[in-house]
């Protein structure tokens, strides 16, 4: 799929689910104030749309940020997966458990008067998404998303993510090479937000073990 195309319209029926397996995708949806809003980046090794599949209709309109590889996979296959594997059953349930962690950071930060803390849990928590594809991926990567939308996605304007971008240069926590973020103090950066990982030392002896 090419950069722009959309992959399903805000309000359609989810059809079938996607496995990225190259690329970027965004979640958007239109705020009352006619404002864009990304409540989800999907990165290589998501399944896209699995958390709509619970709904009639799909509440965001999902874009292609860059150029994707992508395999196709048919909703109503869910019930066989389910049926068939109780250990993928565990782990779709341990991911969504995942996801709502990292959104109640989300929410912790978002709650803080700087608002370029945004900003900082934003780049740590896409750093620790794409270490899971690529472990020896170590300080940088390329962000696709324009400034617009790093500020859909964090909840600020284009404007204050360029303050706050700026701000991290000054202080010498990163370094922006075009779109390459480099985590140039990462452990400093964990601190300004008491950044956890949530990848990281998870307990997943509740899942069931392969039949």
């Amino acid at each position: 799929m090419e950069q722009g195309e959309t992959l399903v319209r805000e309000g359609e029926k989810l059809d079938e689910l996607f496995i990225l397996k190259k690329g970027w995708v965004i979640a958007t949806r239109e705020e009352e104030n006619g404002r864009p809003h990304i409540p989800t980046v999907y990165h290589p090794g998501d399944i896209i749309g699995l958390s709509d599949a619970a709904f009639a209709e799909t509440p965001n309109t999902t874009v292609a940020a860059t150029r994707l590889v992508v395999c196709r996979f048919p909703r109503e296959r869910l019930t066989d997966v389910l049926n068939q594997s109780p250990r993928i059953s565990g782990l779709i349930l341990a991911l969504s458990m995942i996801d709502q962690a990292m959104m109640n950071d989300r929410v912790v930060v978002s709650r803080r008067t700087d608002g370029y803390l945004r900003l900082v849990l934003f780049l740590l928590q896409t750093m620790s998404r794409l270490r899971l594809m690529e472990p020896l991926l170590r300080d940088q990567f390329h962000c696709p998303l324009t400034q617009e939308q790093i500020g859909a996605a964090t909840g600020l304007s284009a404007v204050h993510v360029s303050r706050s971008v700026k701000k991290l240069l000054e202080l010498g926590l990163i370094e922006r090479h075009k779109r390459f973020f480099r985590l140039k103090d990462e452990d400093g950066l964990n601190r300004l937000v008491g950044y956890v990982n949530r990848y990281e030392r998870l307990d997943l002896s509740w899942v069931p073990e392969a039949a």
